[in-house]
């Protein structure tokens, strides 16, 4: 009998899968059975990443798939390709996304603005409108959206990443609402403050290592610590949670 919390191919799609919790959970899920579809914007970045799979788990476990996930065609391409090659999508891990330095709403033009929520927000709901057909088809899927903290609690200087997040947060309750009774799951989930190349980038060491010191064990996030809940929710065993929010960090 299989065990609830057994992915063994299960095909799962992770975006942003270039580096970071996207990198780590592709590859971790891979690890943990999943046949994984990563998607990146860069195509050497997505056969690393793909490649490193097939060394660890073998031919066969992983699809490099290449879009923007902000362009809806590419975006359809990419879904189209995973339906001609495996037939079926089980999981998608919704984590494309940019972080910007803070800057105050008086300092911010309003094509900053809409290039957040684009990156952000419009992407995962692109994924999701071109994915979510492929899944239903296969008797349901379970969605995972990357949010953060900041999609409900007001951070100065984080408007439109604020507001891509909370919008994320909603996107994946109203899929819920709306596609729960043709199998479609959903979660946002909130990892809290993770030493990614990204963050580093923005907020850099300095800051992540202060934050590090005011936690229990002295340390931050790491992306690793992404896979056995993303894991969990794309399995049978995360089949009753949906439609709900999770913060993983104060």
């Amino acid at each position: 009998m299989t065990h609830p919390l057994d992915i063994s191919d299960r095909i799962v799609m992770v975006t942003g899968a270039a580096r970071g919790i996207g990198r780590a959970v592709a590859v971790g899920l891979a690890d943990l059975g999943a046949r994984v579809v990563v998607l990146t914007r860069n195509a050497a970045t997505a056969e690393e990443v793909a490649g490193e799979i097939t060394r660890r788990r073998g031919a066969g476990r992983a699809l490099a798939v290449v879009a923007d996930v902000t362009d809806e065609e590419q975006v359809a391409a990419a879904v189209a390709r995973v339906d001609a090659h495996w037939g079926r999508l089980d999981g998608l891990i919704n984590n494309a996304g940019a972080m910007v330095t803070g800057r105050p709403v008086l300092d911010m033009d309003a094509a900053e603005f809409r290039s957040l929520l684009e990156t952000n927000l419009v992407s995962a709901f692109l994924v999701t409108r071109h994915a979510a057909p492929l899944m239903i088809r296969g008797g349901g899927g379970r969605i995972v959206y990357m949010s953060s903290k900041g999609a409900v609690q007001s951070l100065a200087g984080a408007s439109a990443y604020g507001a891509s997040k909370a919008g994320m947060n909603i996107l994946s309750n109203v899929v819920h609402q709306e596609l729960a009774d043709q199998g479609i799951r959903t979660v946002a989930v909130a990892p809290g403050l993770t030493d990614t190349p990204g963050m580093r980038e923005v907020a850099g060491a300095d800051h992540i290592a202060r934050v590090a010191a005011t936690y229990p064990g002295g340390r931050v996030g790491q992306p690793e610590d992404l896979v056995g809940l993303c894991a969990y929710l794309c399995s049978d065993a995360g089949t009753h949670l949906s439609g709900t929010f999770v913060m993983m960090r104060p």
